[in-house]
């Protein structure tokens, strides 16, 4: 939700400022250092099975979901402020979710640490290596407008114990079974619980990119000048959704418990104890834009500047720089 603070000096907004872990205010420049965002206190692990009883609903105001009519995609705002613009495509169209519901609030925050111009720059890096990209595309699209806003994330702890079936082979001939058991701890596995950046992978190899051990408590203060997605995926089926992704990490482990023979073709039963997990809100700059018609997206990680996303492809922009290619390579032989 989109927290709005003001200055004891002047009276002006007060805004989180990105890699400083502190407000500033938008008109006499005033900083305060944000406390939980410079502890030393970790995040906590809640207990999965108590979830529901034990987990807080206090984002440190009223807090409201508000709705994209025009992609969906649902965010969290003050009660108090006005409804304005969706993050995800630019749309103006949006209205108040049910009013009843109870927002779960999370216990973690992975502030901001790439500013919005270092956002542009990053941006400009990547996007001259797209090498179909139309050459009118940064004149045709809002390229240079990005928008930040916290997306919300679970990560799970859990012990694991593993029982595994596998071959591998000897002296380039003999194939040989092997089984075994092993005992791993299971750390931090992420999921993002945006349904609206979760589905396309590209995107979410970059939102799965985060130092999660560098998360601070939560603090609304974190939040001032952004807004915060509303999970879309909820708790119980985030972490049903984790099956292949999970039993694919364990099988790696197979591989790593010491044994110089590389297991191939493993098979794994898998029994699961003390499961635990963080509600974390990370940082994400967005740039949804229109070219021809479809909307593309792109994102930038907020803590650690990995970027990646869609963006329309011209195959007469490819055949133009092929063309030069040929041209600087061959034409002054």
């Amino acid at each position: 939700m989109e927290q709005t603070r003001k200055c004891p000096s002047c009276g002006g907004t007060m805004i989180f400022k990105p890699g400083w872990d502190s407000l500033l205010c938008q008109s006499c420049g005033r900083k305060e250092i944000i406390p939980e965002l410079v502890s030393k206190i970790p995040v906590e692990e809640m207990d999965f099975l108590t979830a529901q009883n034990t987990a807080s609903h206090d984002w440190g105001m009223e807090a409201k979901v508000v709705v994209c009519k025009q992609c969906g995609a649902a965010t969290i705002q003050n009660k108090l402020q006005l409804s304005g613009l969706c993050p995800f495509c630019g749309s103006t169209t949006v209205e108040s979710g049910d009013p009843e519901q109870d927002i779960m609030a999370p216990n973690g925050v992975i502030p901001f640490k790439i500013t919005e111009e270092r956002a542009y720059y990053i941006f400009k890096d990547w996007i001259k290596d797209r090498f179909l990209a139309p050459e009118l595309l940064a004149q045709n699209a809002r390229l240079n407008q990005f928008y930040g806003i916290y997306v919300p994330m679970f990560t799970f702890d859990v012990l694991t114990e593993n029982r595994y079936t596998g071959h591998y082979t000897e002296d380039s001939r003999r194939t040989l079974f092997k089984s075994g058991k092993f005992q791993y701890q299971v750390d931090d596995f992420p999921v993002v619980a945006s349904k609206q950046l979760a589905s396309d992978k590209l995107i979410l190899s970059v939102l799965k990119d985060y130092r999660t051990r560098e998360a601070k408590p939560y603090t609304p203060e974190a939040l001032a000048g952004f807004p915060c997605e509303h999970y879309s995926i909820g708790l119980t089926d985030a972490w049903n959704s984790l099956g292949n992704d999970l039993n694919f990490h364990l099988q790696q482990q197979v591989n790593k418990q010491g044994d110089s023979r590389y297991i191939m073709g493993i098979e794994m039963a898998t029994d699961y104890y003390n499961l635990r997990y963080k509600y974390l809100i990370v940082p994400v700059w967005i740039n949804s834009f229109f070219y021809d018609n479809r909307l593309y997206t792109i994102v930038i990680n907020g803590q650690t500047g990995k970027i990646d996303g869609q963006w329309p492809k011209s195959f007469g922009t490819f055949a133009k720089k092929t063309a030069l290619f040929f041209l600087g390579s061959f034409g002054a032989v």
